[in-house]
């Protein structure tokens, strides 16, 4: 469920997986790894708009026209 704080737009890991085409499993495992930056919430984790947008210019390659944020 995607949610807005102070302007800001934050992703679930399941918003991800339905935008992004991978299973949940990997991205948690890139937040995990720190690979892609996120914060948790009690057993939730939460990727800001502008953390997604970073790892998806790193990994450009892999996730090429997936979408535009």
């Amino acid at each position: 469920m995607t949610i807005k704080i102070n302007d800001e737009v934050y992703y679930s890991v399941k918003d991800l997986v339905d935008l992004l085409s991978i299973t949940d499993m990997v991205i948690r495992d890139y937040l995990k790894k720190g690979k892609l930056k996120g914060h948790k919430a009690g057993k939730f984790w939460y990727i800001s708009q502008k953390n997604l947008k970073l790892f998806l210019e790193g990994n450009k390659k892999r996730f090429l026209g997936v979408f535009q944020l």
